[in-house]
């Protein structure tokens, strides 16, 4: 695991934290035993076939982004298709689970604040009923959302207050071959690097980064990323307290 300055991390897909929660996989990768997070929490799942248990935290909010696969994930009572790309907000006190039929769903989770400070409850493998009203918007797709220039960068904004969400933004970035001025946010974030590779740099240290790369940022650590090859990088970040990605301050 690269430490890089300022307590930035670099956690590659074979480190982490390992727990089995029925038919999930969970890889705990950004947390304060981990690397000394102070609100943030991120975990990367896999599911295999089947229902996972039902999960409800009565004071975190959660937000899942769909990294490989597909099937169904259940909110408080609903059922929403997802796939590659989509994203679904949790609010505290809502159960959530998910149910594959091919065993290859893959979800990055961040939650806020942190799940291991509070009761965190597995409830049993039984299917939600679905409650006949209409669907709230928890649940949308990358696809859909619009692209929002920043500099020679562009972002999409995933999981926000539009959706509801208070403490987190969720978004996904793209990177052409460049690289940042160095920069530092007033926020803490974990990142997951969906697609693409590059080099991170951070107070003077630097580390590679490559798909499935997770990062944490603590607020005010002076970063910059750099994208070498011709195909862009896509990463999909989650940050605290919410606002802008492109709110930034450059060295």
């Amino acid at each position: 695991m690269p430490t890089l300055g300022g307590g930035c991390r670099v956690i590659e897909p074979n480190e982490g934290q390992i727990s089995w929660e029925g038919t999930r996989r969970r890889r705990w990768t950004v947390g304060a035993a981990i690397v000394a997070a102070r609100d943030i929490e991120q975990s990367v799942s896999q599911f295999d076939k089947g229902l996972s248990p039902g999960q409800v935290n009565p004071t975190s909010e959660e937000v899942h982004y769909v990294s490989a696969g597909s099937g169904t994930c259940y909110v408080d009572g609903f059922g929403y298709k997802v796939k590659i790309g989509s994203a679904v907000y949790v609010a505290p006190g809502n159960e959530c689970c998910f149910e594959t039929l091919t065993g290859d769903l893959e979800v990055v989770s961040v939650c806020c604040p942190q799940i291991r400070d509070s009761r965190f409850d597995l409830l049993p493998n039984t299917r939600p009923a679905d409650r006949g009203q209409a669907k709230p918007m928890v649940v949308v797709h990358e696809a859909n959302r619009k692209s929002i220039p920043t500099g020679d960068r562009w972002f999409k904004l995933l999981v926000d207050k539009n959706v509801g969400c208070q403490r987190v933004t969720q978004f996904l970035g793209f990177i052409p071959k460049s690289e940042a001025p160095v920069h530092h946010h007033t926020y803490e974030e974990a990142i997951y690097i969906v697609e693409g590779r590059g080099v991170l740099w951070a107070n003077g240290k630097e580390a590679p980064v490559a798909a499935g790369s997770c990062i944490y940022l603590p607020r005010q650590v002076k970063h910059s990323m750099q994208n070498l090859e011709d195909t862009p990088i896509r990463l999909m970040g989650v940050f605290h307290p919410s606002g802008s990605p492109a709110t930034s301050y450059n060295e």
